[in-house]
């Protein structure tokens, strides 16, 4: 087995927590989304709640410099919220990483295991109507309702994301499959990474 790591990064209503926890399941990996927070909260000496927001809607700029030391050398609680939970985020995710096969849902994770052999980083996408049924099913909204919800949640996720990494969410050069939930269906996409992952 070549990919022991898979990345979901994923539009807001597109399905890709349900991929992601799917596809965990099928090839016995570990998966990370809910227990992620937990860890990202230790990492950074963080509330729970507080590391759940995963930092989307702050405004800050950790440095490169900073980044690539994952934070040694400086008063982390002395940087403004955003940066510190940036870093709890890359600190929490390569440590899983390191321990074994698992699938990490959000959080960057496709940016800060770039360079991590055996990574498979997927952009998992819908379209709109489909997302806007999902969500209104998920959550109970209207149309109107769902489709605002979709709207803020992809801005906050690009805006967050393009900050900091410096690279545009969403864009096909950052991942190495990106796939349409609405073309394929939910089982549809599963069996498709599961198939790449499993690749010799």
């Amino acid at each position: 087995m070549t990919k022991s790591i898979i990345t979901i990064s994923r539009q807001y209503g597109s399905g890709g927590r349900e991929i992601g926890a799917r596809v965990a399941e099928h090839l016995g990996f570990a998966y990370y989304d809910k227990e992620l927070i937990r860890r990202m909260a230790l990492a950074g000496d963080m509330d729970e709640d507080l590391a759940s927001s995963g930092g989307e809607g702050l405004m800050g700029k950790v440095s490169t410099l900073l980044l690539s030391r994952g934070g040694e050398g400086s008063d982390q609680h002395s940087l403004p919220l955003c940066d510190r939970m940036f870093l709890a985020q890359a600190q929490a995710i390569k440590q899983i990483a390191s321990e074994g096969p698992c699938v990490i849902v959000g959080h960057c994770a496709d940016y800060f295991l770039a360079d991590c052999p055996g990574t498979l980083n997927i952009f998992i996408y819908a379209e709109g109507e489909a997302r806007v049924q999902r969500v209104m099913a998920r959550n109970g909204l209207d149309r109107h309702a769902a489709a605002a919800r979709i709207k803020k949640t992809d801005k906050k996720r690009a805006t967050f994301y393009e900050q900091y990494t410096e690279r545009k969410w969403g864009c096909v050069s950052n991942y190495d499959l990106c796939c349409s939930s609405s073309s394929f269906g939910i089982d549809g996409v599963v069996d498709l990474i599961v198939g790449i992952a499993l690749l010799p």
